[in-house]
C-alpha cells in the first residue's frame, strides 16, 4: 500500500516539473516575430499587445531570428541589421509585414512591441520595431530600428528600450563579444 503512495507522489512531482516553459534557444539574444493571427486572441480593449507578448508561447512565433541572422546592432541608432538572403520569399514577406515582436536575452523577455513600416502615421504607447526603407533594396540587409514610438525622438543616440541599465549593459557587452556591435 505504501508503494502506491510513493507512485502517486512521483507522478505529482513529475507533473509539476514538466510544465511548459519558453523554449530556450542556443542563442542568448533572440528576436521572435509573431503574425497578427498569433496574437489576435490576446488583444485587449486598449489594443496594447504588450500584455499578451509577456505571456505568449514563444514556440508560436512565425519567425525566430537569432545571433546567426544578426549582421550588426548599431547601438547609437538602435538599429538591428538582419541577413535576409537566408529567408525564403514567403518568410521575407512576413519579415516586411505588420507583426509583433519579443526580444529575449538570456531567456528573459526584455523588449516587446509591434513591428511597423518606417513611415507609419500612428504613434504607439509601447516599443516599435520600424522597418527601414533601405531594407526593400536588393542586396541590402533588413534594417529594423527599435524606437519607443513610431513618432517622437528623431535623432541619435536613441535609448535602449529596456529601462534596466544592467540589462542594457549586458546586451551591449554580449553583442560586442560577438563582434556585431556598432558603437
Amino acid at each position: 500500500m505504501r508503494w502506491i503512495g510513493y507512485c502517486w507522489l512521483l507522478l505529482v512531482l513529475v507533473g509539476c516539473t514538466q510544465t511548459k516553459q519558453p523554449s530556450p534557444t542556443a542563442s542568448p539574444f533572440t528576436l521572435y516575430i509573431f503574425d497578427q493571427a498569433a496574437i489576435k486572441q490576446f488583444e485587449t480593449a486598449t489594443n496594447d499587445p504588450t500584455i499578451a507578448l509577456q505571456t505568449i508561447d514563444l514556440d508560436k512565433a512565425s519567425i525566430v531570428l537569432d545571433e546567426t541572422n544578426l549582421l550588426a546592432y548599431d547601438w547609437n541608432n538602435q538599429q538591428i541589421n538582419i541577413d535576409k538572403t537566408i529567408f525564403s520569399d514567403a518568410d521575407q514577406q512576413l519579415l516586411f509585414s505588420d507583426a509583433y515582436f519579443v526580444i529575449v536575452f538570456n531567456q528573459q523577455r526584455i523588449i516587446v512591441g509591434k513591428r511597423i513600416l518606417e513611415f507609419a502615421p500612428t504613434s504607439y504607447a509601447y516599443p516599435v520595431l520600424s522597418i527601414q526603407a533601405d531594407s526593400y533594396q536588393p542586396n541590402q540587409p533588413i534594417q529594423y530600428a527599435l524606437r519607443n514610438a513610431s513618432l517622437g525622438v528623431s535623432r541619435a543616440p536613441f535609448p535602449f528600450l529596456n529601462a534596466d541599465p544592467a540589462i542594457a549593459e549586458a546586451v551591449k557587452n554580449h553583442l560586442r563579444q560577438l563582434g556585431k556591435l556598432v558603437e
